[in-house]
């Protein structure tokens, strides 16, 4: 098995060697121009096409028999390591959620579209005042009595809705039952971006990028060819769709010793008032061990849900603890960066790449304690799943 994955990793490495579209920068999606997104579709097609991107998927939807899920762990790995354009996680839960929900007439459209890169899909499913919580979600699904009869009407706002500006698609999740209990009443929609109705409004962050947007929903009329499952099923879909990005989880751990790496480079690069470099300091060589041994915690929180992924025996907190895990650790690195910068004179020239690196991880790293859940929301599912404490 180790000889065939080493063989698998050399072969996906190469490819990313020889195709791969460079990132902007950590959390940098949205194409800066029409070459770049250009670039990107035509990347992500031929990820498809390699076999390397949706293997797991259906061999009738274009999979492959032999694929292993270690290997989409490979893959991510090494699109990190080579520092190229990852797929996007709201395309990994739309397919997901197409094969397991969809319909045969959904599969048949959809699915070869972002196999070819036609589709890029956004979520909306945040709202304002909700956040996280997307059973509390307000947006409105309502039978349209101007069609006939089995269609619905769309209204309300999302907001935190990463790549909609320029999403082909969207999954939506709206209430089409408001009588009945908050989970049961809702239902998830694959809608066009173009539909008459739709604004987005791209919302700068304090990176100098607008990856997130808002999105507004003026009497978007849907027909029931844009159901996803079951009308008022889309608890269900949305909850299995994000369960599917589990498999990469352990992809997080390289990044973090990425991070760590970079962490030494700007202690060495940074100089002190006494012209010294900041790692040859005790009080900075105890803060890096203090954080090597961070990072090493999380590597064995990710390989224990790793290896429990693999022989499908995953414990429901399993997800929440190490995306936690993670995203907390990657604010503390950056934090700690900071400290090295803030405390220094200068940084030597060689140094100065890094540090551009980590003014953007401090600024990106707080999105991601709540892209995919707030770490708020994920400590109460620790609680209640793992500790079995009570809801608050």
């Amino acid at each position: 098995m180790r000889t065939d994955l080493e063989e698998y990793r050399a072969r996906v490495r190469a490819f990313i060697a020889e195709h791969g579209v460079p990132m902007q920068g950590e959390g940098v999606r949205v194409p800066a121009d029409a070459d770049e997104e250009r670039a990107i579709r035509e990347w992500l097609r031929a990820l498809y096409e390699a076999g390397f991107l949706g293997a797991g998927w259906p061999v009738q939807w274009g999979g492959r028999a032999d694929h292993l899920p270690q290997h989409d762990l490979v893959l991510m790995e090494e699109l990190i390591r080579g520092d190229v354009y990852r797929p996007l996680d709201q395309v990994m839960l739309a397919s997901h959620a197409i094969i397991e929900f969809g319909s045969d007439e959904q599969k048949a459209q959809l699915l070869p579209r972002i196999r070819a890169g036609e589709h890029v899909w956004c979520q909306l499913f945040s709202e304002p005042d909700v956040g996280s919580d997307l059973a509390s979600l307000r947006t409105r699904a309502e039978p349209d009595a101007a069609g006939d009869g089995d269609g619905f009407t769309v209204t309300g706002q999302k907001i935190w809705s990463t790549d909609a500006q320029w999403a082909d698609m969207g999954m939506l999740l709206a209430r089409t039952d408001p009588s009945v209990n908050r989970h049961a009443g809702i239902t998830a929609f694959v809608i066009p971006m173009d539909l008459p109705g739709i604004e987005i409004r791209p919302i700068r962050e304090m990176t100098g990028y607008a990856e997130f947007c808002e999105v507004f929903l003026d009497g978007v009329r849907l027909g029931p060819e844009h159901v996803l499952g079951e009308v008022n099923g889309g608890w269900k879909v949305v909850t299995s769709g994000l369960a599917s990005e589990r498999a990469f989880v352990g992809a997080n751990s390289l990044q973090l010793e990425r991070m760590f790496d970079d962490l030494v480079a700007l202690a060495r690069a940074a100089r002190l008032p006494d012209g010294t470099a900041a790692l040859e300091h005790e009080d900075t060589q105890a803060t890096l061990a203090e954080a090597l041994a961070r990072v090493e915690e999380v590597k064995l929180i990710v390989r224990d849900t790793v290896e429990r992924i693999l022989v499908d025996d995953e414990h429901p907190s399993d997800g929440p603890v190490a995306k936690l895990a993670y995203t907390e650790t990657n604010v503390a690195l950056t934090e700690i960066a900071m400290g090295i910068i803030t405390s220094s004179v200068a940084i030597d020239e060689a140094g100065a790449a890094v540090a551009d690196r980590w003014y953007h991880n401090f600024l990106w790293g707080r999105a991601l304690t709540i892209s995919g859940g707030a770490s708020e929301i994920m400590r109460g599912l620790i609680g209640r799943q793992l500790l079995g404490l009570p809801r608050a």
